[in-house]
């Protein structure tokens, strides 16, 4: 099972500082799901590798077909549920003002602490009945029994995710990195010539 990260959102980028603004769930076979705008909905790998700049594949190591089961099983039932969108309209200002409690010299303990209340005052109760994107990929692991963090889902932006990569430093905790797979698309933005196209 792997963890797909896109470039989709312009505004999501700019507000986490990340080059990620989407992720996906590969279910096998060559189709994904995803938690878009409209809802949780399953499609083919191709549509998203086309419609995107950039494309990156993670792996959890360690997963057995079980694992892979439960989750593919688990995502295909969630097709048709509603869009988080609060969840995604509040995460942004809190992956803002957390980075606050993430200064270099606060202790992790304190950091841990600062995070968690910050998250009780910002994003309120959880709720596991509406998902936007990485929060669904996360719960899809969770559901699985095979976690990616220990942190609620609707705390994790697509660039946390990115972050918990081995080699990473990452903002949130993975209970094990992931494994980087490999770009399935890279198309960086033409750089104009300092004067201007020719």
């Amino acid at each position: 099972m792997t963890s797909i990260a896109t470039v989709n959102s312009f505004g999501i980028r700019l507000g986490t500082f990340s080059p990620v603004s989407h992720a996906v769930l590969y279910l096998g076979d060559g189709q994904i799901a995803e938690a878009v705008g409209t809802g949780v909905r399953a499609r083919p790998l191709a549509e998203v590798v086309d419609e995107e700049q950039m494309v990156v594949a993670f792996r959890v190591p360690g997963l057995v077909e079980a694992d892979v089961e439960k989750m593919r099983d688990w995502a295909h039932s969630q097709v048709g549920t509603r869009y988080n969108t609060a969840g995604v309209l509040l995460n942004a200002p809190f992956v803002l003002n957390r980075r606050l409690c993430e200064l270099p010299l606060i202790p992790s303990a304190v950091s841990a602490y600062c995070i968690s209340g910050l998250a009780t005052v910002q994003l309120g109760a959880s709720r596991n009945d509406q998902f936007f994107c990485s929060q669904f990929v996360l719960e899809a692991y969770r559901q699985a029994g095979v976690p990616i963090t220990d942190a609620d889902p609707r705390w994790v932006s697509p660039a946390d995710l990115l972050h918990m990569r081995e080699g990473d430093v990452p903002s949130i905790a993975a209970t094990q990195p992931l494994r980087y797979v490999g770009h399935l698309k890279y198309n960086p933005p033409p750089v104009l010539a300092a004067d201007g196209p020719a």
